[in-house]
C-alpha cells in the first residue's frame, strides 16, 4: 500500500517536472520565432523597398511608339487626309470614333 502511494508521488512529481521544463522550452521556441519573423520581414521590406526605388528610378522611353497615339477631344480634328491615304493624328475618347469624311472626333 505504502509503496502504491510512493509511485504515485514519485508519478506525479516527474509529470509536474515535465510540464514545467516543456513550458520553458515552449517560450525560449517562440521568442526565438519572433525574432526569426522579424528578421525575415526586414529582409523582405528591404527587398520591397529596392523594387520600389528601382521602379521610380526607370522611366518611360522617350520614343514614340508606333502604335501609340495621343489622345484627343471630342470634335477635334482626329485625321489628316493626304491623296488616297488617311493618316490618324490622336486617338478619339471613349464613346466617339473618328469620322473619315469630315476627320473629326464624333
Amino acid at each position: 500500500m505504502v509503496s502504491g502511494r510512493m509511485l504515485l508521488l514519485s508519478a506525479s512529481c516527474w509529470l509536474l517536472v515535465v510540464l514545467t521544463s516543456c513550458e520553458e522550452l515552449i517560450e525560449e521556441r517562440s521568442s526565438e520565432d519572433d525574432t526569426i519573423k522579424t528578421q525575415e520581414e526586414k529582409e523582405l521590406i528591404e527587398a520591397l523597398q529596392e523594387v520600389l526605388e528601382k521602379l521610380k528610378s526607370k522611366q518611360l522611353p522617350s520614343e514614340k511608339k508606333l502604335s501609340w497615339l495621343p489622345s484627343c477631344d471630342a470634335g477635334e480634328q482626329c485625321a489628316v487626309r493626304k491623296g488616297p491615304r488617311i493618316g490618324k493624328l490622336c486617338g478619339c475618347p471613349r464613346g466617339t470614333a473618328c469620322n473619315f469624311t469630315i476627320l473629326k472626333c464624333l
